[in-house]
């Protein structure tokens, strides 16, 4: 398992997203920004929390992509189901450190940081099964569609957007539990991650 952590990088660039991960969070909390936006004149009001969730995601990337195929395709670890528990642990984390900022702040925008990072870390891990390294970059291309078409008025966005809604959306915290799955699930069926 030493190698294992060695070769994913994961000690880390794993505590260095979680720390940056707390601190953009602990800095930003309920700060919003206007942005231009394609379907409204005047831009959109956003929070900069809805960019926070990418920090984990990328650090998830970066340790999924920071491997030694050899070994890995020879050996007899679980590898794959050490690379979901590294995702899984990263977003339990992420959770916690949202859950944390938002009971010490009461920022609300902060509850909702691990609920992103699971959706869009499901998003990733869908897209790394079909194209490997460039998956990284579907989360950002999603929160900028959302910045860019997905707002009805100048803070209301359209249901399919889920990374700006509260955390009371239910239909966020679902479609966050369902990309996550199929992200894993995806992961542990990729030719590309088997040993």
């Amino acid at each position: 398992m030493i190698w294992w952590l060695k070769a994913r990088q994961a000690h880390v660039v794993l505590p260095a997203s979680l720390a940056g991960l707390a601190a953009l969070t602990l800095v930003f909390q309920d700060t919003t920004a206007l942005l231009p936006s394609i379907s409204l004149s005047g831009g959109t009001q956003t929070q900069v929390m809805t960019f926070v969730a990418i920090v984990p995601v990328a650090a998830v990337a970066r340790c999924l992509d920071s491997r030694l195929p050899a070994p890995e395709g020879s050996g007899i670890r679980p590898v794959r189901r050490l690379d979901t528990l590294l995702v899984l642990s990263v977003v339990a984390a992420s959770l916690l450190v949202g859950f944390a900022v938002g009971a010490l702040t009461g920022s609300s925008a902060a509850w909702a940081v691990g609920r992103n990072t699971a959706f869009l870390t499901g998003l990733m891990l869908c897209f790394h099964a079909l194209v490997g390294t460039p998956a990284v970059m579907v989360p950002v291309a999603w929160v900028m569609a959302v910045v860019l078409v997905g707002f009805r008025t100048f803070t209301d966005p359209y249901f399919w957007a889920i990374v700006p809604e509260p955390l009371g959306a239910p239909h966020a915290a679902i479609a966050a539990v369902l990309a996550l799955a199929a992200g894993i699930a995806a992961q542990l069926r990729s030719p590309r991650n088997q040993p």
